[in-house]
C-alpha cells in the first residue's frame, strides 16, 4: 500500500482554498440577506402580499372576457361619420369597434408582434371582414404600430344581465396597462379624480403612474353602467384611483394629486 504524504506546501494550498471557499459562501448568505431584508420592508405593487389581497376582494372572473386575432384599423374615410353608437367617429381619439361587445366597453389590446398595450373603448360596429376581431381607430392603430394587420389579444370586463351574483356593493371594473383587469367594491379603492371624457382620464391615469409608483393603478368604471345608446354613452363616467390596501388605513374619498 502506498503511503501519501501531505507536507506543509499541501496543507498551505489546501488551505488557501477552503478560505476562498468559506468567503464565497460568506458573501452570497450576506447578500441574500440584505435581498430579503429590503423587500420584506418595502411594501410596491410587486408584493406577493398585496396582490393576494387585491384577489380577496376581486371578482372580475365573472365577467372577463378575452380574444386573440388580427386587428384593422379605419380613419381619414370614416372621420366625423357617424359611428353605430350613435356618436361621430373621430380618427383622433382612442377608440375601436367590435362586432357584439357592449358600446362603452374598455379594451385592453395588445400587439403581440411588440407588446404594446393601449386602452381603447368600443363605440362602433365592425370589423366586417370577418378574419379580423377588432377595427382601431388611426391613433389607436398609431399608438400600437398596428397599421400593418397584426395579431391582437384583447381583455375586456363586461357587464352580463344572466350573471347569479347577488351583489349588494357597488363595484367598479379596473383597467390597467399591466396588472390584471380587477373588479373591486368601492370601499377597497382610494378616488383620484372623475372624467367625462375617457382620453382625459387615460392621460391622467399614465401620468399619476409616475405620481404613485407603489400602488395598483387603474381606471375605473362602474360596474353596471348603462351602455345601451348615445345617451348612455354622453352620461359615462371614468375614474383613476387605486386599491386601498389592508395593510394602510386609507378612506374611500377623494384626494388632491401634488401638481408641483
Amino acid at each position: 500500500m502506498r503511503i501519501v504524504r501531505i507536507n506543509e506546501k499541501h496543507l498551505i494550498i489546501l488551505g488557501s482554498v477552503l478560505s476562498i471557499f468559506v468567503a464565497i459562501l460568506l458573501l452570497f448568505l450576506v447578500s441574500k440577506f440584505f435581498v430579503f431584508a429590503e423587500n420584506s420592508g418595502n411594501p410596491t405593487a410587486s408584493s406577493s402580499s398585496e396582490i393576494q389581497s387585491i384577489s380577496d376582494y376581486d371578482i372580475s372572473e365573472f365577467f372577463y372576457f378575452k380574444q386573440e386575432g388580427k386587428a384593422s384599423w379605419y380613419g381619414k374615410r370614416f372621420h366625423k361619420r357617424g359611428t353605430a353608437s350613435g356618436e361621430k367617429f373621430d380618427m383622433y381619439r382612442f377608440t375601436a369597434a367590435h362586432r357584439y361587445l357592449p358600446f362603452g366597453t374598455i379594451v385592453r389590446i395588445r400587439n403581440t408582434q411588440n407588446d404594446s398595450v393601449l386602452l381603447v373603448r368600443i363605440n362602433d360596429r365592425g370589423p366586417f371582414v370577418f378574419s379580423k376581431i377588432i377595427d382601431l381607430s388611426y391613433n389607436s392603430a398609431k399608438y400600437l404600430d398596428a397599421f400593418g394587420n397584426p395579431f391582437v389579444e384583447i381583455e375586456a370586463l363586461v357587464p352580463k344581465s344572466d350573471t347569479e351574483l347577488e351583489i349588494s356593493e357597488k363595484y367598479y371594473f379596473g383597467y390597467s396597462f399591466e396588472y390584471p383587469l380587477v373588479c373591486l367594491p368601492e370601499n377597497k379603492i382610494v378616488f383620484l379624480k372623475e372624467f367625462d371624457v375617457f382620453e382625459d382620464a387615460l392621460d391622467f391615469y399614465k401620468t399619476a403612474q409616475s405620481e404613485f409608483p407603489d400602488q395598483f393603478l387603474y381606471l375605473f368604471v362602474p360596474f353596471d353602467q348603462g351602455y345601451k345608446n348615445i345617451k348612455y354613452l354622453e352620461e359615462q363616467k371614468f375614474y383613476v384611483g387605486y386599491y386601498a390596501s389592508p395593510n394602510k388605513e386609507k378612506q374611500n374619498k377623494y384626494v388632491q394629486i401634488n401638481s408641483e
